[in-house]
């Protein structure tokens, strides 16, 4: 996705797709954000609080495709929209025309320098959302009033799409996320 710069209170949400990130965004501040950057800080950033969001990358990943397949018109197999994630010579920065450009875009690494996760002060994560939710918002003195779920995505455990070959490929793929941050590699 992109970094943005969230307003009242001020700080930088590093938003990585299927990780709750257009909740915080649309919910928590109520739209109140500008200035997203895509690959990169802005400068002007950096004596921001600056937090991300991470998931599990198989749950990530399944739930990207779940995504897809239900509001985004994708009809491949898993293993198709794999492929497509995998495939290192399609485009995720650019004009994200093409639908293999935009399914690349949503499922890079968490940790791929794109994101700028190093610049994170923060990282909270998607398996206590709620919890997560009411820590980052104690943090940084935002008023919680509860918070519905956007882009939620109706999918099983990743354990009943991903087997045999294809999780030894999609690991290898994560393999830094699971290293980097602190997933236990199937």
């Amino acid at each position: 996705m992109a970094n943005f710069r969230l307003h009242n209170p001020d700080c930088v949400i590093i938003h990585i797709h299927k990780t709750g990130g257009t909740t915080i965004r649309r919910h928590l501040w109520d739209g109140r954000f500008s200035g997203r950057s895509f690959g990169e800080m802005r400068p002007e950033w950096r004596n921001l609080y600056k937090f991300a969001f991470v998931r599990h990358p198989l749950d990530r990943f399944v739930s990207a495709y779940s995504y897809f397949n239900q509001h985004r018109g994708f009809k491949g197999t898993i293993e198709d929209f794999a492929a497509i994630t995998m495939n290192v010579t399609i485009d995720h920065t650019g004009t994200r025309r093409t639908k293999p450009e935009i399914i690349r875009h949503h499922t890079i690494q968490q940790t791929h320098r794109f994101y700028c996760l190093t610049e994170a002060d923060e990282l909270y994560r998607f398996e206590n959302y709620d919890a997560e939710i009411a820590r980052l918002a104690s943090k940084v003195g935002l008023a919680l009033d509860g918070v519905p779920h956007a882009n939620r995505s109706e999918h099983s455990t990743w354990e009943q799409h991903i087997t045999g070959p294809l999780l030894d490929q999609l690991c290898a793929f994560y393999a830094r996320d699971f290293a980097d941050l602190g997933y236990p590699s199937p």
